[in-house]
């Protein structure tokens, strides 16, 4: 869980405020974290749980949450308390064998969700007709969406993506050449999101045949962006980063993605495997390494985030059976034990 939390305090009032981003009114904690998420160069927020008036910057509401970049400078307001960004965690659910709600039901032994990003793995491109590509969802990924899982999690403050992933047919992230044919499936991308109420789009770019195109990610990103301000654009990393040196409308990779995380299970070249990343224009906190509950390094590759400044770590796939792997992870970010809530796992 990226947060921390102090309470009985808001940002100084006699701080300059130079970095205060925004005011969101009528808001909860939990949707304050997705707010948040959403936005890496957010770094904390208040949020009022009474009315309180600080002299010089306003009066603020019940249920408004303020955010903030840079470090808070907390001053004394029994009426809010402030939430504090740490790392990050992501969660790829394979819904085909496992069910979806198993990421709200790990939790940190103090309490505290264990998840801060759950990915549906996974819808499919398919190649559509007229040369357009059809976004696809199986009977699993159906049902995840139909089920109300989505706001189960958002509700305990976890953001949730769909993934898509290529279909072995002739259609994908990078086969995109014409800008019509990109917008025609980001308009699909985004029916979805705004019908079912989710936090953004995660990009995983395999499993396609078709000849790709260099420009083609940075293109579909960028009308990504442009359709559905506000939402997160995320992508596995593996073996792309030739895509991140190209650009489309004055937008590279790098501007368009809001989060990566490297998915090259079990290599313990941490360093090697994210630096690329940094150098093509990520910054640190965007980044994550992924580690694999079937062969879990999450201790070392946990460790390797904390003492190198980078976002957090990915876990594929989380499972009913996942504590273990997850609490390697937990011990070395938070010196914590994950357990998962009592009758919640199926």
């Amino acid at each position: 869980m990226p947060f921390s939390v102090s309470p009985n305090v808001a940002e100084y009032k006699g701080a300059s405020w130079s970095n205060f981003i925004k005011t969101v009114p009528s808001t909860t904690p939990q949707a304050a974290q997705r707010i948040a998420m959403a936005d890496p160069a957010i770094t904390f927020f208040f949020y009022c749980r009474e009315t309180m008036v600080l002299e010089g910057k306003g009066t603020f509401n019940p249920g408004d949450a303020v955010f903030f970049s840079g470090t808070p400078w907390p001053g004394s307001a029994p009426q809010a308390d402030i939430y504090q960004k740490d790392f990050f965690t992501t969660a790829y659910v394979e819904v085909n064998s496992n069910s979806f709600a198993n990421a709200g039901c790990y939790t940190l032994q103090d309490g505290r969700q264990f998840f801060d990003v759950a990915c549906i793995f996974a819808a499919n491109i398919n190649a559509g007709t007229g040369g357009n590509a059809a976004l696809s969802f199986n009977p699993q990924v159906t049902s995840v969406l139909d089920s109300g899982a989505v706001k189960t999690l958002q509700d305990l403050g976890i953001t949730v993506l769909l993934t898509v992933l290529g279909n072995h047919q002739n259609a994908g992230w990078s086969c995109f050449t014409q800008q019509s044919v990109a917008q025609n499936f980001v308009d699909q991308l985004a029916q979805a999101v705004q019908t079912y109420g989710l936090d953004g789009i995660d990009i995983d770019d395999e499993y396609s045949a078709c000849q790709t195109n260099p420009t083609s990610l940075a293109m579909v990103t960028t009308l990504m962006q442009q359709t559905m301000p506000g939402k997160i654009i995320s992508k596995a990393l593996f073996q792309d980063l030739q895509y991140f040196g190209q650009s489309w409308g004055g937008n590279t990779l790098a501007d368009t993605l809001t989060y990566g995380w490297q998915m090259s299970y079990g290599d313990p070249a941490y360093q090697q495997r994210l630096q690329p990343y940094v150098n093509a224009g990520m910054g640190k906190n965007r980044l994550a390494i992924g580690v694999s509950t079937n062969a879990c390094d999450g201790g070392p590759a946990a460790s390797f985030v904390k003492n190198n400044g980078y976002g957090g770590v990915m876990v594929y796939n989380v499972t009913n059976d996942s504590t273990g792997c997850l609490s390697q992870i937990s011990q070395a970010l938070y010196d914590e034990s994950t357990v998962a809530k009592p009758g919640c796992l199926s």
